[in-house]
């Protein structure tokens, strides 16, 4: 039976070689990798997801400012554009991946940052994701969401796969803050300005919202399990005046499992 991924594979499948055309998404993602750079302390030892990576722009954006990328996609064919620009450009440490982030088996505790632009109102379940997201970071990880303030619902004028119009930035962080992780916040990262679906000229403001994985506050508060690597840390129950005990008696552990 068909599924809303599916149409929304089919529709991206079909865009794909005429993706990077677009000089608007071009802007687009470079505001966005921009954003994320004066947001997050960028390392050249980070391990960075990119989810929905479509063709790439955001990735590729992203590598000079990393150590490495793996960009994740559901469309086959914007997994296609990307492989070629990777073989013509001579990345090497960029690999791609293709599955649907909400329900594949992600590795564990691999990724110092996860990143994201203009997919969240792709998906049916926005929490349930940021959930599944969450043991993929190392513990005080960055995850960096890009997506539309909420609107009127003129921005698409195909609504295939289209499940949100847009979103309350405190909600979206909220949203992250009960999926166990830390310290959101959101800024405007770009503007987009251009016709409606019904034609009329205007202003759709992309939003920035970031946080951390920081699994000791999951522990904490919520009772969570959290993973690096090969270690895990048993779940527990303390209060938050003990906080800084557990961080550190946590600190020891995970020194001693890398």
């Amino acid at each position: 039976m068909k599924t809303n991924l599916d149409d929304t594979c089919t529709r991206f499948d079909d865009k794909a070689a005429e993706w990077d055309a677009n000089p608007a998404r071009v802007a687009l993602a470079r505001a966005v990798v921009e954003a994320i750079r004066t947001a997050v302390p960028l390392r050249p030892d980070m391990a960075a997801m990119d989810f929905g990576a479509g063709t790439g722009l955001v990735s590729l954006g992203l590598l000079p400012d990393v150590g490495e990328v793996t960009a994740v996609e559901a469309s086959g064919e914007m997994l296609r554009v990307l492989g070629e620009k990777v073989k013509a450009l001579g990345v090497s440490n960029l690999r791609t991946l293709k599955c649907d982030v909400g329900e594949a088996a992600l590795p564990r505790g691999c990724f110092d940052l996860i990143v994201s632009s203009m997919v969240l109102h792709h998906l049916p379940d926005v929490p349930l994701v940021l959930r599944h997201l969450l043991p993929a970071l190392r513990p005080g990880g960055w995850i960096a969401l890009a997506d539309l303030d909420s609107e009127d619902g003129t921005f698409h004028a195909d609504p295939t796969g289209i499940f949100h119009h847009g979103f309350e930035r405190a909600t979206v962080c909220r949203w992250l803050e009960e999926s166990g992780f830390a310290d959101a916040s959101s800024r405007e990262a770009y503007r987009i300005t251009r016709p409606g679906a019904d034609g009329v000229m205007r202003t759709y403001p992309v939003f920035l919202v970031t946080a951390r994985a920081l699994q000791l506050k999951v522990l904490a508060d919520q009772g969570l399990v959290a993973t690096c690597k090969e270690g895990t840390v048993k779940r527990c129950s303390i209060r938050n005046k003990d906080f800084l005990k557990l961080f550190t008696c946590l600190h020891r552990h995970l020194t001693e499992v890398l």
